[in-house]
């Protein structure tokens, strides 16, 4: 089942505040439902202008919508746009079932997700953060300014084009990239390049220091120097190692925070690390 463009003027001119509203779907997430409300209340302008006096059919499509409901914030425009198409659709043909509304709402988290978490989240939102921080470090003011601008210029107009091409292109566009396997390809990309640019700022934010020396006298060098002539940033990686395996073994972040503090204290008190 696929929809295609519906020209409806006062359907289209609600995207506006469609839009405007994608912005609060990830304040009003909860444990049993999580972004259904915020979804719901993204839809409501669009669901104005489909069923206008309709309040039955009104209510009907408010109570789909308020059904469990996840995905990256960012994307959830392209699933919004492709809704308002399937509620079209189902206010002009007697013979539409509305179960499909939800089906593909639910068929298109995952895959879109995918996306959304590799690429955004985990690549070009780290990507952001690093370059802020280096600003940040060197005292500039201009470092928090920049990853403001740099995440969310490009991120919102993902959003407004998302909503756009979902409302325009309905499910047809997501059944080609499906059937062609363009979401799995640029998932896997996106992780591989993820972990390349976190593996590459391991050395310049993940910071071990020892006043260890090997020798003495002035024959006496620096265990740190002596490590890194084997592997540059050893004992970085070896930390950063040892929190990827507490994760790895379902470890809660508060109690890895503790560990890394704990450890910090202790090590500084027996002089095996220092600031």
């Amino acid at each position: 089942m696929t929809t295609q463009t519906v020209s409806n003027p006062a359907v289209k001119k609600s995207l506006r505040s469609v839009f405007w509203r994608t912005f609060t779907m990830g304040a009003s997430w909860e444990y049993t439902r999580q972004m259904a409300t915020g979804y719901a209340y993204a839809m409501t302008p669009a669901l104005r202008a489909i069923y206008k006096d309709e309040n039955n059919a009104m209510s009907q499509a408010l109570i789909r919508h308020m059904q469990f409901f996840n995905i990256t914030n960012v994307l959830a425009p392209i699933t919004l746009g492709t809704s308002i198409a399937m509620e079209e659709e189902n206010n002009k043909n007697p013979d539409f079932d509305p179960e499909l509304i939800n089906n593909i709402k639910v068929s298109l988290m995952g895959p879109l997700s995918a996306v959304g978490d590799s690429l955004i989240l985990t690549t070009w939102r780290i990507i952001c953060t690093g370059i802020s921080i280096a600003l940040c470090k060197a005292g500039n003011v201009f470092g928090p300014i920049l990853f403001l601008l740099a995440y969310n210029v490009p991120t919102t107009i993902i959003r407004y084009f998302g909503l756009k091409l979902g409302y325009e292109q309905g499910t047809s566009l997501m059944s080609r990239m499906s059937d062609s396997n363009i979401i799995q390809s640029i998932s896997e990309k996106a992780s591989i390049l993820g972990m390349m640019v976190i593996g590459a700022m391991v050395p310049s934010y993940v910071i071990v220091n020892s006043p260890i020396q090997i020798g003495t006298g002035k024959a006496a060098v620096s265990l740190i120097k002596t490590l890194d002539q084997i592997l540059p940033s050893m004992l970085p990686i070896l930390a950063t190692l040892a929190v990827m395996w507490m994760l790895k073994k379902k470890w809660k972040v508060g109690w890895i925070l503790i560990v890394i503090i704990a450890f910090s204290i202790i090590g500084t008190g027996l002089k095996i690390l220092s600031a």
